[in-house]
């Protein structure tokens, strides 16, 4: 393939399991503005060995007007699976999105005009999601947060706190991506573990390297969310992979005071979240409480397990912060 046949994006996605998502996504991708001759979709079979590869023979069957790639990654979790995507691309930039996802036709067209326009290394789209079946606890704000970001700039902004970007909807520059490093293959989902924070780490670490990630809100995707992710105990779980995980980020950046929360403060705000909820029926707040409970446990748990293996955490004076540029460039 000559330089101008490559695409200038590739869409790379690591599938485990959800194929009839995976060909809405296709089918989402199929009605994109930007032409079908500029993007890829790079599909990564995450699922189990064996003969029968579901997910191949899904894609197979479909009349895709861009060129769809299957590769196969043993290696279970969600970063392992877009790393190998990542690092087959033959675009310019990568795009990574899940299986569940469902982008709106100016998705890509957005993300690509704001990466360009700003000259920036990453930019991510805003995540709209959706609760088709309902919920089994009214969510509060914190619960919503655990499904993805709920506060978005009203146009193009730093992707600096309270703002976020979620490994669902986020494109970036692939080479600059590869000389700072991919995802970090010990955070993120993997099987039935709820771990999470690949994207926060990798775009804190790139960031704390000098790279600007910038939110463009008009590039829009829809993230279904089901009632069995709104119970108690799957707050329960993803608070405990959560504050695992934002353990670990100490390894390798500097975390955001906000995203951690986990002092004697946080403590208090949990317990007396638990109890209020409890005494007054209030089930959204005692799930919110429990759940913070949980991930400060995780949170400190973990912390001293990497200590005791003599995992330390970066040298905060060897890695200060820079202070943010006005504006990108």
């Amino acid at each position: 393939m000559t330089p101008a046949q490559e695409p200038l994006v590739s869409v790379v996605v690591s599938a485990r399991g959800n194929t009839a998502s995976l060909r809405s996504l296709l089918a989402a991708l199929s009605r994109q503005t930007l032409p079908a001759a500029r993007f890829e979709a790079v599909i990564v079979d995450n699922d189990l060995p064996g003969p029968i590869r579901p997910i191949a023979d899904a894609i197979r069957d479909g009349d895709w007007p861009f060129t769809v790639r299957v590769l196969y990654e043993p290696t279970p979790g969600l970063s392992a699976g877009r790393n190998r995507g990542i690092c087959a691309a033959l675009g310019r930039y990568v795009a990574v999105t899940d299986p569940d996802i469902l982008p709106e036709p100016g998705w890509l067209q957005a993300l690509v005009g704001a990466i360009e326009d700003e000259e920036v290394f990453a930019v991510g789209g805003r995540t709209h999601v959706t609760y088709p079946g309902g919920q089994v606890t009214v969510l509060t704000k914190a619960l919503r947060e655990c499904h993805g970001a709920v506060d978005w700039p009203e146009g193009r902004e730093l992707a600096v706190w309270p703002y976020w970007v979620t490994g669902c909807n986020l494109l970036f520059h692939r080479q600059t991506a590869l000389d700072i490093g991919l995802f970090r293959t010990d955070l993120g989902r993997r099987g039935r573990w709820m771990g999470d924070c690949e994207d926060l780490e990798f775009i804190d670490r790139a960031r704390q390297a000098g790279h600007h990630t910038l939110i463009e809100p008009s590039a829009v995707a829809s993230h279904p969310v089901y009632r069995p992710e709104t119970t108690l105990k799957y707050f329960l779980r993803q608070g405990a992979g959560h504050g695992v995980c934002v353990a670990r980020m100490h390894l390798s950046v500097l975390v955001e005071p906000a995203a951690i929360q986990a002092g004697r403060e946080a403590v208090h705000a949990a317990v007396i979240n638990l109890a209020a909820g409890w005494t007054f029926l209030d089930r959204a707040h005692a799930v919110e409480g429990a759940r913070d409970l949980v991930r400060i446990g995780a949170y400190h748990l973990e912390r001293g397990r990497l200590r005791l293996l003599g995992r330390r955490p970066i040298a905060l004076a060897q890695h200060a912060p820079t202070k943010e540029s006005p504006a990108w460039t």
